[in-house]
């Protein structure tokens, strides 16, 4: 069937059915700007308070529109952020259609202390998510979730979207996502760190690449993180978070859930491609260092039910007493071990 009509299918049903029409028309316009003052214990003084600001699954596609956009940088540039990050997904289904509204709205965008990004699963060569058995495989059918439901209702064919493949070898990032990224002025950290700060006062920025597209690499990442100060760590998917818990880090950001997207018991799962159920979204403490999963600003189709758009602004503050992390002998060895291959 054809996609445009089984949009326009979609359409008809969310005006008709008259409680279709706010997740259709109007949630995915809104923009929830989300606070939350966060006590880091190794922040240096020098650096306190700092206000970091977090974006994410901006997805860029036809339904992506330059007002949107201007009210999300207005909104953003408000706050007057020491430092913007973006967690992933500036594309869908690894194509870019309005390279013009991303460059301008990501160059809107400014902090004194700089933006940084990483890549998510829609910004390598191909698109690539979860198969049926839980790897991580590309998927060649792009049509969104939604519309694969509405349309395996009103078909008898079979559906297209399980055909896919395994990936074997890591994806490389797509070419038009780092590229936009460059012009705008963001710093893509992709399996690397750098320090901010003033003087002699930093915080270390830590960037992984996507889980699904077999580029999250933790002991590369992590390898120049300065134990003395605190470390924010960006990745897309909160699936990683396992993988990532032995390194340091006191605020590791997430995107990719959407929040859910569609927020109602017994459908999100269905449509939210994550395995650590309880990522879904929102802020979480875990032994003494906090996890935020940003519900992201767009998506590949704009529906959205009990998960409007999010800016996420974080202020941090030195505040608690100084704590021994018990996995920093871990990291140490990690440490002298890369050393050591370096030689």
């Amino acid at each position: 069937m054809d996609k445009s009509f089984t949009e326009r299918l979609w359409d008809a049903w969310c005006i008709v059915s008259i409680v279709g029409i706010w997740p259709r028309f109007i949630e995915p316009k809104l923009i929830c700007t989300t606070h939350h003052t966060l006590p880091i214990p190794t922040l240096p003084k020098e650096l306190d308070p700092f206000q970091l600001v977090q974006i994410s699954d901006l997805h860029d596609s036809r339904y992506l529109s330059p007002q949107f956009l201007r009210r999300v940088a207005s909104e953003i540039m408000a706050i007057k952020p020491d430092c913007i990050v973006f967690t992933g997904d500036l594309l869908s289904f690894a194509t870019c259609t309005h390279k013009e509204y991303v460059v301008e709205f990501l160059s809107s965008l400014t902090a004194p202390f700089g933006c940084f990004a990483v890549l998510g699963n829609h910004d390598y060569t191909q698109y690539v998510s979860y198969g049926d058995d839980g790897a991580s495989c590309v998927i060649n059918d792009h049509t969104p979730v939604i519309l694969r439901g509405l349309r395996r209702l009103v078909t008898r064919t079979k559906d297209t979207s399980l055909k896919k493949s395994h990936i074997d070898v890591p994806l490389e990032g797509n070419k038009d996502a780092i590229s936009l990224l460059q012009k705008s002025g963001f710093c893509l950290l992709h399996n690397a760190t750098m320090q901010i700060g003033k003087g002699l006062s930093y915080i270390n920025i830590t960037g992984l690449g996507d889980l699904m597209a077999g580029q999250c690499l933790p002991h590369k990442a992590f390898t120049y993180v300065d134990p003395r100060f605190p470390t924010v760590v960006l990745s897309h998917n909160p699936d990683s978070y396992p993988f990532l818990a032995p390194y340091p880090g006191d605020l590791f950001l997430f995107g990719h859930t959407h929040g859910g997207q569609v927020n109602i018991p017994g459908i999100w799962s269905r449509i939210t491609p994550l395995k650590c159920r309880e990522f879904k979204s929102g802020l979480h403490a875990q032994s003494g260092r906090f996890l935020y999963i940003n519900r992201g600003l767009g998506q590949t189709f704009p529906f959205r039910w009990f998960a409007p758009p999010e800016i996420t602004h974080f202020t941090l503050v030195k505040s608690g007493p100084e704590i021994v992390r018990p996995f920093e002998p871990l990291f140490q060895k990690q440490q002298e071990r890369v050393a050591t291959s370096d030689v």
